[in-house]
């Protein structure tokens, strides 16, 4: 049979071609299946190796594009089908088919369907070989910001409640998709919308919600950067339509969730299909709620119902002010004239906020008089959309500050685009080369100081909270009095940032009379020939397009600068204008995100402090950069083109506080672990910095393996704060925004014994408040030993090890199972907030409860968050232990995954201590029976088991899970349940066997979107009937998993 097989494949390949394809499914059929049989055992590698990608990524704060994700859903459904084929068309036939009289019409199914199968998996591995996705993961989106039950910075003002519930009632119509607030700058708008935001979340009347900012010159790529940033992702294409695409894919994927968009601070109608969200809200996924202080720009985008924010009451704004001031205002005799005062506020929420703050604690009837005088005699100039009332309010807030460095921080703020995220640090460094304050010595020194000024700016509103780290907002009417303010000084500011401009900007005065000039320009050119700046001491310029040109005398009439930023596209060519070396005065640089080639030239302005390159392309960090004698700071975060800093560099910076290169990793290693064999490559190493790293305060450091540390590096500062990855894998991760991270140690290494050669890291190990381990070989008595578990004030621990070997005997295994936490080291970790264990082959217990004294503890109440994954032997999460235990009571999140040998995740007297616990993970578990399980010496016990706080309850992939709890000695309570998912537990019999109290609960959500109401409210009844409909029992995928 298979040589007639041969001679007819000869055959088929002269046949014509539908002919001998439909011949060949006949005669080939065995060798069809067996290339398919060796295909798939292909895809099914493949598949794997991608999954654990993507779960690696997860460690580094990463997810898997939605690309990625299609790829994994259609490969695991085309696993599926081609299983079934084989194990059930195929097996089942084969003994017919292995007969001299063979079935020709099952012959011919099978060959065609076989090569079907084949041509599938082909182009499943070519999408994934050939770089389809070149970018496969997104950062993760940071966590939200836990906020109480209400907004504390909201006032429920009591004449808006009605536009509050108004607005929420037609959200929830149907035939209502867009809804505007509208009223003048300062009103509460942006502040009435995010309670609107919050209230939607809490009622869940959205599955999503997604915030921009727009403003008075709206960026259409950013809007859509910035929705996609609040539903979890980022967009990959680079154009407006492909933006547009992406993003309408994004709020339309999933047909039964709907997604409430917020555009914020619309100022002239917007064009919602360039954005993406017109077909959306067309198809009813999504609705739009905005914000706007124009009537007619709602009118003109057909808005359909427009709600006015009127100003507050006359009882109202006294009650503010007198929140804003103090209320010993009730009881002196300044309350006549704080009445008058606060008239003068005109019941302007963002007025009386200011003005308020401003005078809070003044106790002199003067400082009161010389408010009023100042407000009732201010006569400002005319700005477009600003009453001149607000105007005279701010700049009396501005007047009130209490020293330069207040005032310097608050203007510098004006520097950037309106609604612009300000970062802190740009204002930190600012503030070194402006000689913040004498007394300040070191950068950090500065970094205090100046936060402490934007938290009091904050206070006084002046400034407000940005939801981005270590960044600050200013409203834009408060923009607005400070761009008017510093215009109209004798050295006054220049700012143009409202559109990118195609030319140099004309000035009505003469450019000498500038102390700053901040630009947005479309790229550089049309500049002035020779431009005299000679009173400029700031100068910060962002660029568009990249400049193919950048004039070489540009400089020239600059000798006075001391600070410089220039971002995006001011440069494009291989070095820098010769004109830059005219800055001697120059103490700060920050070129970020520009292409950058030969920057050799910087090495000639001696006075430079600051030098920064922030997310530039830049290969090389020469060596004249090391003729920098008096720099403090260097900034190479996110140059992730750096390949090569030259060796010398870093010994010249003999005053260096401040490293950050977290993305390098091309470090000069010796050979040796003592560090005197020969250095692997010509690059810097960091023996460099052991001249002076008692000097050193911050280091951001990324080393290949711990070869390359000098075990004479030693750090003696005593505000020294690190972030250090040594050993590569995912322990660490970098954020190009955050410089007040806390002391963070990421360490990989092949075996724990090499810590002994390393004191530094020994010390390192100690002082880390974020630690991640990833061992290879690690042994029971190093696991107990405190070389390693020392670290007393650790925020977040993370541990993988990788080794299958135990260095213990059979005898000692069978009396001692290996325990992450030891119930004598347990007192260790009273700081402890995040717990991930992943991958520890050989861990058994987590928390080894035994033999603690119940009236001494009181263990982990700052734990928040314990997520385990891959502890293929995990058995107890708690074990044993005395019932009057105390402690883990912050604890909000439980998320445990593939850990094979678990039976049950808790007991009655565990679920008593987690009285914070708001959601529950169990996935893929394989021998999970129950997720509560009794206890001995609990049978008498009728107490009611309570889960107060817990929202979710997520159940998916546990084969063997029974029930949720089968005692029936205890009634539960869920009084904040309201979404549980159950897939993939085809042998669950009940949930449990008692009453069961749910008030919040609708439904109980399964595969696919399937979902099943309650039924006359018992969440028993309701899953009995899912179990006799088997409900539970159909195939799944991780798309059908709800996004927790």
């Amino acid at each position: 049979m298979d040589f007639i097989s041969s001679i007819v494949g000869k055959i088929i390949d002269y046949s014509v071609g539908p002919v001998g394809e439909q011949f060949g499914y006949l005669v080939l059929y065995k060798s069809s299946i067996a290339t398919l049989e060796k295909k798939f055992q292909r895809i099914l590698k493949k598949n794997e190796a991608v999954q654990q990608s993507v779960n690696g990524a997860q460690w580094n704060h990463e997810v898997a594009t939605s690309e990625v994700k299609t790829w994994l859903t259609n490969v695991e459904k085309k696993i599926e089908e081609i299983q079934k084929f084989l194990e059930e068309d195929v097996k089942a036939n084969k003994m017919c088919l292995n007969g001299w009289c063979p079935n020709l019409k099952l012959c011919y199914s099978l060959g065609k369907k076989a090569q079907k199968n084949t041509r599938a998996i082909v182009e499943l591995l070519l999408e994934e070989e050939c770089g389809k996705y070149a970018s496969p993961y997104n950062h993760a989106p940071p966590r939200e910001v836990r906020s109480s039950s209400t907004d504390q910075s909201f006032k429920d003002f009591e004449s808006r409640k009605s536009t509050i519930q108004n607005v929420l009632n037609d959200l929830k119509n149907e035939d209502i998709d867009t809804i505007a607030l509208w009223g003048m700058g300062g009103i509460g708008k942006t502040k009435l919308a995010k309670e609107i935001e919050r209230r939607v979340k809490s009622e869940d009347l959205f599955h999503k919600v997604a915030f921009a900012t727009v403003s008075q010159s709206p960026s259409l790529t950013k809007i859509q950067a910035e929705l996609a940033e609040s539903l979890g992702t980022r967009l990959q294409a680079e154009f407006l339509r492909g933006r547009a695409n992406e993003l309408y894919s994004i709020l339309t994927e999933n047909k039964n969730e709907n997604v409430l968009v917020i555009l914020d601070d619309v100022w002239e109608p917007l064009d919602f299909e360039a954005i993406g969200v017109y077909h959306a809200v067309q198809e009813k996924s999504c609705k739009i709620l905005l914000t706007s202080r124009n009537e007619e720009t709602c009118n003109a985008m057909k808005t359909q119902k427009i709600f006015p924010v009127e100003l507050i009451s006359e009882e109202e704004a006294w009650n503010l002010f007198i929140e804003m001031v103090g209320d010993y205002i009730n009881a002196s005799d300044l309350i006549s004239i704080a009445k008058q005062v606060e008239k003068e506020c005109a019941r302007l929420p963002l007025a009386i906020a200011v003005v308020g703050s401003a005078l809070r604690n003044k106790r002199t009837k003067n400082d009161w008089k010389d408010a009023l005088q100042q407000l009732k005699r201010s006569r400002p100039q005319d700005i477009y959309g600003l009453q001149e009332k607000v105007y005279s309010i701010i700049g009396f807030s501005y007047n009130y500050l209490r020293s330069d460095d207040y005032k310097s921080c608050f203007l510098l703020c004006c520097l950037y685009p309106e609604d612009h995220d300000v970062p802190i640090e740009h204002l930190v460094r600012y503030g070194v080369a402006k000689r913040f304050s004498e007394g300040l010595d070191t950068v950090e020194e500065t970094r205090v100081h100046v936060h402490a000024i934007v938290k009091n700016l904050r206070r006084l509103n002046l400034l407000l909270n940005s939801h981005k780290k270590e960044c600050v907002k200013m409203h834009d009417v408060v923009r607005d009095v400070a761009i008017s303010i510093v215009s109209k000084e004798e050295n006054g500011f220049m700012v143009k940032l409202d559109k990118g401009l195609k030319d140099w900007p004309p000035t009505d005065r003469s450019y000498d009379s500038y102390t700053a000039i901040s630009l947005l320009l479309e790229e550089m050119k049309g500049h002035p020939t020779e431009l005299k700046c000679s009173k400029l001491q700031l100068l910060q310029l962002l660029c568009l397009n990249h400049s193919t040109t950048f004039p070489d005398n540009f400089f020239n009439g600059m000798k006075e600068l001391e600070m410089l930023s220039m971002k995006k596209g001011c440069f494009s060519s291989t070095s820098l204008p010769l004109s830059i070396q005219i800055l001697k005065n120059l103490r700060m640089l920050n070129l970020q995100s520009c292409r950058l080639g030969d920057v050799s030239t910087i090495g000639t302005l001696g006075n430079l402090e600051i030098l920064g390159f922030p997310n530039s392309r830049i290969e090389e960090l020469p060596l004249e950069i090391g003729n920098l004698s008096r720099l403090k700071l260097l900034d190479m975060k996110g140059c992730n083109s750096l390949k090569r800093i030259a060796a010398g560099v870093l010994s010249g910076l003999s005053r260096l506080e401040e490293l950050y290169v977290g993305g390098f990793k091309n470090w000069g290693c010796t050979t040796t672990m003592e560090g005197n064999g020969e250095v692997t490559n010509n690059n810097a190493s960091l023996a460099e910095l052991t001249p002076y790293s008692s000097k050193l305060v911050v280091l951001e450091i990324n080393v290949p393996s711990i070869l390359c540390w000098p075990k004479h590096l030693h750090f003696s500062h005593s505000d020294f704060r690190f972030k250090i990855n040594i050993g590569g894998g995912y322990s660490v991760v970098w954020r190009d925004e955050e410089y007040l991270f806390e002391n963070t140690l990421g360490l990989k290494m092949e075996d724990a014994s090499d810590l002994e050669e390393h004191q530094t890291i020994r010390s390192l190990l100690k002082k880390a408040v974020l630690l991640k381990l990833e061992i290879g070989k690690i042994r029971r008595h190093e696991l107990e030993y405190p070389l390693i578990w020392n670290s007393t004030d650790s925020i977040e621990i993370t541990l993988t090890t990788q080794d299958q070997k135990q260095n213990v005997s059979e005898a000692e295994n069978q009396t001692k199972m290996w325990s992450l936490f030891p119930h004598n080291l347990i007192g260790s970790f009273g700081n402890l907030q995040q717990l991930s264990a992943c991958q520890c082959d050989l861990l058994e217990v987590i928390f080894e409860l035994e033999g603690l004294n119940a009236e001494e503890s009181n263990i982990f109440n700052n734990l928040t968050v314990l997520d385990l994954r891959f502890l293929p032997k995990l058995l107890h999460i708690w074990k044993k232990g005395p019932r009057e235990i105390k402690g883990f009571n912050y604890l909000r999140e439980l998320n445990v995954t593939e850990c094979h040998s678990l039976k049950c995740l808790f007991t009655p007297s565990i679920v008593k201590l987690l009285v914070k616990l708001e959601k529950i993970i169990v996935f893929s578990c394989k021998e999970m029976e129950e997720i509560l399980a009794k206890e001995s010496g609990d049978e008498e016990n009728r107490d009611v088991i309570a889960f107060p706080l817990v929202k979710r309850l997520l159940l998916v992939n546990l084969p063997k899970l029974e029930w949720f709890y089968t005692e029936d000695n205890h009634a539960l309570e869920w009084p904040s349940l309201n979404i549980i998912q159950i897939i993939g537990c085809p042998k669950l019999k009940m949930f449990v066997s008692t009453s069961t109290k749910t008030p919040k609960l609708k439904g109980v959500h399964m595969k696919r979107g399937a979902f099943q109401p309650m039924i006359e409210g018992d969440i028993n009844a309701t899953i009995q009937h899912i179990i006799k409909e088997k409900g539970f029992n159909d195939p799944w995928t991780p798309k059908d998993v709800l996004g927790f």
